[in-house]
């Protein structure tokens, strides 16, 4: 009777640890993650909006790629900040990543949804109003901060 139970101990804990794994406490890691990931979003609108490419730094994933329509990809977080910055110095802009869906894949997390952008150039002219579809692909860092590892998004579509 002695071992039957030095057997039955070590399982029913292995299963009570699967259990409440399945049941809620991997869905508060997920949700934390979430969060984290829409802060980013949350973080590069507001980087945008700001014209600041050195804000927009700190949620780019070192080895980056920006892969914009009609052009070639833009690759690494120095690059794509210069690409900012260089937009920034001709045009303020309006910008929103609207809330999109979130998948979680381990260390890795896709976000897509709407955007929207009004550009006023700063030598005056009109503004240029584009929206389209995006996709975020996100990298948890080795600290378990999520940064932006590749950039997609749509054509824009006048409105």
């Amino acid at each position: 009777m002695k071992n039957r139970i030095s057997y039955v101990t070590p399982i029913f804990f292995v299963l009570l640890t699967f259990v409440m794994l399945m049941t809620g406490s991997g869905t508060a890691i997920a949700g934390q993650d979430d969060a984290a990931i829409d802060k980013v979003r949350l973080d590069f609108n507001a980087a945008f909006n700001e014209g600041n490419a050195a804000a927009m730094a700190q949620v780019i994933n070192n080895d980056a790629v920006w892969m914009p329509p009609g052009m070639a990809a833009i690759a690494g977080k120095d690059n794509i900040v210069a690409h900012y910055a260089k937009t920034f110095a001709k045009v303020r802009a309006k910008f929103e990543l609207k809330p999109g869906k979130i998948q979680l894949c381990g260390d890795w997390a896709f976000m897509n949804g709407a955007f929207s952008r009004a550009d006023t150039p700063k030598a005056g002219g009109t503004v240029k109003k584009v929206s389209g579809h995006y996709l975020l692909v996100l990298k948890k860092q080795q600290d378990g901060a999520w940064k932006i590892a590749r950039d997609i998004w749509n054509g824009p579509v006048k409105r």
